[in-house]
């Protein structure tokens, strides 16, 4: 039986940076994981003052070291989990960490989600380098589900970037991730030929390639790829098909989109959390 097919899951750590200020990464994983009714417990990678797209003269504290104390004590604890969630790591040591995480803190049959955010329209993040791309290739290979975009898909198989893609092109990328090793294989920021957006996905053991596209606006926002990755994890985590779960993502990126424009002055994130309201409470106003 496939591993993704399984109970739902109920208990997930999500490992990736906090921003105090500003829509990504665990400020947004945190409540939309908890929505989906899973137990969210969380290892920050990093701690900034704001994220690093939109703002200037951010503070970070690398939490590498402080990482392995945590881990330690939840040894000591004997605690244990049904899901290990990644998202941005800016620190080459964190890698080996985190796969002795799934080792040591994954129930048997425990999944390994990996959201390989490290960069976008065609090049890395600030401050991240060629040792990320390795180390993320390597947990890609542990992982059983993956979510990069196009960039990180070719960062991850080497490959030259593209601003245009063909449908074969796109099945090729999957296909390669898939030879890494995950069982789910999920491109995000896929365009549509009628000028949608949206992703596309693949499972290695059935072959099967599924995909959902949703309106694209034409304003760009920091954090959908955040959005969409714990969106598309907690519909997985909870049972969900891939198409269900692809269809729930697009739309509520979209969604999150059209509720923040409005504001022309808020660039650095999108209102998530207004969608997330009218999805828990449709009632509350």
């Amino acid at each position: 039986m496939s591993a993704l097919n399984k109970r739902p899951v109920r208990k997930v750590v999500s490992v990736q940076d906090l921003s105090c200020y500003g829509q990504c990464s665990l400020t947004v994983a945190l409540p939309i994981l908890s929505a989906y009714g899973l137990e969210t417990a969380v290892l920050p990678s990093a701690l900034l003052s704001t994220h690093t797209s939109g703002f200037t003269g951010y503070t970070c504290l690398d939490l590498t070291e402080e990482l392995g104390s945590i881990v330690r004590h939840w040894r000591q604890e004997g605690l244990v989990f049904d899901a290990l969630c990644t998202g941005y790591i800016g620190d080459v040591r964190q890698f080996d960490l985190i796969l002795s995480l799934q080792q040591t803190l994954l129930r048997e049959g425990g999944l390994l989600i990996a959201d390989p955010a490290m960069a976008d329209d065609g090049r890395l993040y600030p401050a991240l380098n060629r040792d990320i791309v390795l180390g993320m290739r390597e947990l890609v290979r542990h992982a059983q589900v993956v979510m990069p975009n196009l960039t990180e898909a070719s960062l991850l198989l080497d490959l030259p970037y593209q601003e245009q893609y063909s449908q074969a092109e796109l099945q090729s990328l999957l296909r390669g991730l898939a030879d890494l090793g995950p069982e789910l294989s999920v491109l995000t920021g896929v365009s549509h030929p009628d000028g949608r957006i949206g992703a596309m996905a693949y499972r290695r053991p059935t072959g099967e390639f599924t995909e959902a596209y949703t309106l694209r606006v034409p304003r760009h926002y920091h954090g959908t790829g955040d959005v969409f990755a714990a969106v598309l994890t907690g519909e997985l985590l909870g049972g969900r098909e891939t198409q269900p779960a692809l269809e729930a993502a697009c739309d509520f990126v979209v969604q999150s989109i059209l509720e923040t424009l409005e504001d022309r002055d808020h660039g650095y994130g999108v209102r998530f959390e207004r969608v997330l309201r009218r999805k828990m409470f449709p009632d509350f106003t």
